[in-house]
């Protein structure tokens, strides 16, 4: 008896001995260093699991809300599915710039508490659901925590992670994701709609008071100068005793590295970085990447699962179809945490495109002869396909994805290169996920994915020929931090992105650039950026009011939700181009103010026009109405493009002067995307009460928090007072150290030398200044800009856009296309604002005015071939050469239009032919307005297109041959 006693003693303590070596492993995740790391992790991952479980209901859902059996009291139509699926990327874009830019401010761990609110809006959304527009701004809010969560948790965990165990630490986010998914999955099949929501939002509530428990992490407390503090969260997280004298020099080394980092500069670049030959090879194989990953349809089969799986006529019950679909991407996403390291990134791109690309073509061909033919006996095919599929997506594609995104690129613009692409592959997700629903309809599932397997098939090949092997490559050469590839599996996604250096994906790297100068969130730029804002909300309101005239005049044409009908040829152009008339006026009246009154009441001037445009359209009688509310809504922008260019010029300081001018029409353009939506989607009489609430908060902030421009102070004589408005822009103050203060009031001093030099000489302005050498050859440039901004048809078509492609020949729904078109103008001005002031103006004026010459042309040529022929197949093409246009012109013709202006003109008579300039342009607007209508019922749309195609190619010629730099030209200079 005490034998077997003794036996089992000894059996137990050989096991327990066993398990103690396996916890003091360094490696083991539940070693006593290593706990504390993996329980934070892991209750950090309560929100990637919800936001997975938010991805994988809505799949199985959609689905349902378009049949007759749907939960709610309203019907969901394909077009709606469309922008339900597509949301979540406009909101992850949002989510990655919120998340990247408050990180670094306000600490890692009040992020990490930012993003449970929008996730528990987006259920209670679904839950009090009453329209369709609950569901848009609900997957908004779960794509806005989506985003957030892939920037702020792969930082959190690589600061509070060892070296050993951070790949696993980090792989976690992707599979409590992909386990969400096959959760939702599972919910949304098995549980009523309603009853779903109460209960899930339990997970962001637990999620929100486990934060409680959870230190900042001990990198951003160092950077902060928190060291007390950062010690005890170091302690905390590698469960050290603090006694423990090994890892006090553990601690300090790191603070000093830290310390270290942050004193040292960043090494300089300029846009000759981005144009060697290797950064060109990055971004070939970056953009297939993208292109390949989206393209393939992996994230769209993943959210339109359950529709694709009804379109193959199978028989198998849809919901169980998901749910294996969703275990075989938790297990592909798995195997290339095991493989990826072993056998190298390209053999596993290789194997998952040409996979991809057979699985996608037999599904189309399967789809297709299902229409026709019996297949009931093989109906378990196409899950076989698609589980493929997504497991081979899933061990390249996917998983490879940012690893190999961030190895392509040269050490030297690596974190600003990634940082463009990750952003670009998030607007991507909302166009795909936009268009694949509406491809499905419109085309059929089975050329849907075989164009998806064309595109997949082209990727293996350039991959074959082109993707070098990046296993094991070092990026050490521009990061001073040691970072052992073998220890990073692929599942860590944005973990690794955020890993090199702390300076990618997460925008982190925009910390190390707000010491530069020309940086927006520099502390010498923020007065400047934070007025820039606040003035453009009338521009973002005259936006609307210019988006929202599309979609509504063709409503008036027939079925008008008025008491009256446009249906004349004569009253559409009237409509139109009373907008040109009040912007001369507006242009004229402002000129002649602002030097009179002074830049902040022009600003507030112009705020009634536009106020009384929208009390007219609200209560119009007849079409009367509309011509005189346009004509308002004309004096508020004519009155904007004068006084707003001029202001920023006078506040800014040059290196930035250009971005923040840019900023003026990237406003109106996404005013111009929101009036778009409001046009399309909400009651006639609704948006006038919407949009009021704009140019009220406009007043209320210039009265509040605008200075007049320190220039204009100055010319009048209030030199005390442009002084401190000059400090406040500067954002210089009394506690500044008095090295910095005597350089700023150097710099005053000297601005103010200069314009009481200039005052008298511009007071007695006469004929003979307009009339000298250098004005005489900015008239050339000035007045071509000016025909290619306006007869390029640029504006015109922004005005119009519905009618367009209405008559296009295209059969996609004119509302729709027209709304993608403003998302497209949005990011061609936002682009703008970040290279205007690198690449410079004249590079982008040449790229604009080809690229629109050679869109327009195409355009015309599409359209004269649909007027005799059949293009029903080819209707998402104008689509794209309108897309293609409309970006091209506002990254030059429209995004640097007022700043190459301002800067063509001799100091002496900027002012004044400035405004003159834009009069006339002002009246090209209401020419072009009043015209273009007309010309496209009389010549036609072809031959209309035509007619500015070539109006912009001979812009084109003049600018390559005559047009000068202006990029970084003082003010006070000729």
């Amino acid at each position: 008896m005490n034998l077997v006693q003794s036996g089992e003693s000894i059996s137990t303590m050989t096991f327990k001995l066993r398990l103690a070596s396996v916890f003091a492993n360094p490696n083991c995740l539940l070693g006593r260093r290593n706990r504390h790391q993996f329980l934070v992790t892991l209750l950090l991952n309560i929100a990637t699991f919800s936001h997975g479980l938010g991805v994988g209901w809505m799949s199985p859902v959609m689905r349902d809300l378009q049949t007759d059996e749907s939960p709610l009291d309203f019907p969901v139509l394909v077009s709606q599915v469309s922008w339900i699926g597509s949301l979540v990327g406009i909101g992850s874009v949002m989510g990655n710039l919120i998340a990247g830019l408050l990180m670094d401010r306000i600490g890692r761990k009040m992020v990490l508490f930012f993003i449970a609110i929008p996730y528990t809006t987006f259920w209670c959304l679904v839950y009090f659901v009453q329209s369709v527009e609950f569901l848009y701004i609900g997957r908004l809010m779960a794509g806005v925590t989506g985003g957030a969560c892939y920037v702020v948790l792969p930082t959190f965990i690589s600061e509070i992670a060892d070296t050993n165990v951070r790949g696993r630490l980090g792989s976690i986010i992707l599979l409590s994701v992909n386990t969400g998914v096959l959760a939702g999955y599972i919910v949304s099949t098995r549980v009523d709609y309603f009853t779903s929501p109460p209960f899930i939002i339990a997970l962001p509530v637990c999620y929100f008071i486990c934060n409680f428990l959870i230190p900042e992490t001990p990198h951003h407390l160092v950077r902060k100068g928190k060291f007390e503090a950062a010690k005890r969260s170091f302690m905390f997280y590698k469960n050290i005793r603090k006694d423990d004298i090994k890892a006090e020099d553990e601690f300090e080394e790191m603070k000093y590295l830290l310390i270290k980092e942050q004193t040292e500069k960043a090494k300089s670049f300029d846009y000759r970085d981005f144009i060697t030959k290797p950064a060109f090879k990055a971004y070939a194989s970056a953009a297939v990447l993208l292109i390949s990953n989206q393209f393939s349809a992996s994230f769209c089969v993943t959210t339109y699962l359950a529709d694709v799986f009804a379109a193959s006529y199978t028989t198998l019950n849809l919901g169980m179809c998901t749910i294996v679909i969703g275990v075989l991407q938790i297990v592909g996403n798995y195997v290339t945490t095991l493989l990826c390291d072993k056998y190298g990134r390209r053999i596993l791109m290789l194997t998952s495109t040409l996979g991809a690309s057979l699985c996608l073509t037999a599904f189309g061909t399967f789809t297709f002869f299902a229409k026709t033919a019996n297949l009931s006996a093989v109906d378990w095919l196409p899950l076989v396909i698609l589980s493929c599929f997504v497991f081979l997506c899933n061990i390249g594609l996917v998983g490879c994805l940012f690893v190999v995104l961030v190895e392509l690129f040269p050490a030297k613009i690596r974190s600003v290169g990634v940082s463009t692409f990750v952003v670009i592959l998030s607007s991507t997700v909302f166009l795909t996920l936009k268009i694949f629903p509406i491809c499905m309809a419109v085309w059929g599932t089975s050329v849907t994915m075989w164009c998806c397997s064309g595109i997949t098939f082209l990727s293996f090949l350039y991959f074959c020929f082109f993707l070098e092997e990046t296993n094991g490559k070092s990026l050490l050469e521009a990061y001073t931090c040691p970072i052992s590839l073998s220890q990073i599996k692929i599942g860590v996604i944005f973990l690794f992105i955020c890993e090199v250096d702390n300076r990618i994906f997460g925008y982190k790297m925009l910390m190390r650039l707000f010491q530069r100068p020309n940086c927006l969130l520099n502390r010498r730029n923020r007065y400047q950026l934070l007025t820039t804002l606040l003035i453009n909300v009338i521009s973002i309101s005259h936006g609307i009011g210019i988006g929202w005239l599309s979609p509504t005049l063709r409503k008036l044409q027939s079925d008008s939700p008025v008491g009256f009908e446009v249906k004349s040829e004569f009253e559409i152009s009237w409509v139109g181009s009373m907008l040109g008339m009040g912007s001369v006026t507006g242009n004229i009246l402002i000129g002649c103010l602002l030097g009179r009154l002074g830049s902040k009441r022009c600003l507030l001037l112009i705020a009634i026009p536009h106020s009384c445009l929208w009390i007219l359209v609200y209560f119009a009688q007849s079409v009367e109405y509309l011509y005189v509310g346009r004509l308002l809504a004309g004096i508020c922008g004519g009155g904007m493009y004068i006084v707003h260019p001029i202001f920023l010029s006078e506040i800014a300081d040059a290196n930035i002067r250009g971005t923040f001018s840019a900023m003026v029409m990237l406003s109106v353009n996404v005013g111009v995307l929101v009036g778009y939506i409001m046009g399309t989607h909400l009651p006639y009489y609704s948006i006038p009460f919407m949009v009021l609430i704009l140019p009220l908060c406009y007043l209320i902030s210039v009265l509040l928090f605008i200075k007049e421009s320190p220039m204009h102070l100055i010319r009048i004589g209030k030199y005390s007072a442009a002084e401190r408005s000059f400090r406040y822009y500067k954002n210089i103050k009394d506690s500044d150290n008095i090295h910095d203060q005597n350089r700023a009031m150097e710099e005053f001093e000297i601005m103010k030398i200069a314009l009481a030099k200039g005052d008298p000489l511009q007071d007695a302005v006469t004929f003979k200044d307009f009339y000298s050498r250098p004005a005489l050859k900015a008239y050339g440039p000035a007045l071509v800009l000016l025909n290619a901004n306006q007869f390029s048809g640029l504006f015109t078509m922004v005005n119009y856009m519905s009618d367009i492609f209405a008559n296009s020949g295209s059969t996609m729904d004119p509302d729709t296309c027209t709304i993608i078109i403003g998302a497209v103008q949005i990011l061609g001005t936002y682009v703008t604002t970040l290279l205007c002031d690198i690449c410079g103006r004249k590079l982008l004026m040449l790229v604009s005015t080809a690229g629109v010459a050679i869109s327009l042309t195409a355009f015309g040529f599409f359209t004269k071939y649909a007027e005799s022929h059949d293009v029903g197949e080819y209707s998402w093409i104008p689509l794209l050469l309108m897309s293609m246009d409309i970006f091209l012109g506002n990254i030059g013709l429209v995004g640097c239009f007022f700043v190459s202006l301002v800067e063509m003109f001799p100091v002496k008579i900027r002012a004044k032919a400035a405004s003159m300039a834009i009069v006339v342009c002002s009246s090209f607007v209401f020419v072009m307005l009043n015209i273009f209508p007309i010309c496209m019922k009389q010549w036609g749309i072809s031959a209309t297109m035509w007619s500015c195609a070539g109006v912009t190619a001979l812009s084109f010629l003049y600018f390559t041959y005559f047009m000068k730099e202006t990029k970084g030209k003082s003010m006070l200079d000729d």
